[in-house]
């Protein structure tokens, strides 16, 4: 008596879809591009979500529990990753060029930028650029500011440069680059600081500075 043939085993296709969304997802998280993690890589993280529980409905929890749980725990440490890049970056966008510190009329500019710039508190700079992003960029960007708060935080990037953060309010803070390490070695946190900077915008819903000088 011939024996019946063994089934091949069924493919998993939404298990495969739950693996090309999470590799999506992650490169999304990855690009150092605004927005592009939020916008596109945690709807795409939902979606291989979603088609892991399927794959576990239709082939049993063996199917898409990997990719479950990557959606859940491994997701959140990539985009946290991500994050840190992005900050890296606009970091070292910010420090200014060995050749403008050597410049012999920089302390005149310096100066001269001091005596025009705009006098704003770290909460102030907050609430300007999260109520209207464009029009904080037409006060701040580029200018030179001297704005007053208390360090929140005092850590470096990933070029180590020192970042200094500015209370703006209860988690709210402002990103303070371009210190010294001199200058970042001897602040503690609470301490209350005048710094002159050049306005650089906001990243990542917080404002950010450039060229920055204790006062």
């Amino acid at each position: 008596m011939n024996k019946a043939a063994a089934p091949l085993p069924s493919s998993n296709p939404a298990g495969i879809a739950a693996w090309l969304m999470l590799g999506i997802a992650w490169l999304c998280f990855l690009i150092p591009f605004p927005g592009l993690g939020i916008v596109v890589g945690w709807p795409l993280n939902l979606v291989a979500f979603i088609l892991a529980v399927v794959a576990m409905a239709k082939g049993g929890a063996g199917k898409g529990i990997v990719q479950l749980l990557l959606s859940l725990i491994v997701s959140p440490l990539v985009y946290f990753v991500g994050v840190v890049v992005f900050a890296g970056a606009i970091g070292a966008m910010s420090q200014p060029s060995a050749e403008i510190r050597a410049d012999p009329d920089s302390a005149t500019e310096t100066a001269t930028a001091q005596a025009a710039a705009v006098e704003v508190a770290a909460r102030q700079l907050y609430l300007d650029y999260q109520a209207n992003e464009v029009a904080a960029d037409v006060l701040y960007k580029g200018k030179p500011l001297l704005i007053a708060g208390e360090v929140a935080m005092i850590q470096t990037d990933l070029l180590d440069q020192p970042q200094v953060h500015l209370k703006a309010g209860p988690i709210e803070q402002v990103t303070i680059s371009g210190l010294s390490k001199d200058e970042a070695a001897g602040l503690s946190k609470g301490d209350a600081l005048i710094v002159a900077c050049m306005g650089n915008g906001m990243v990542l819903g917080s404002p950010v500075t450039r060229d920055c000088a204790l006062q």
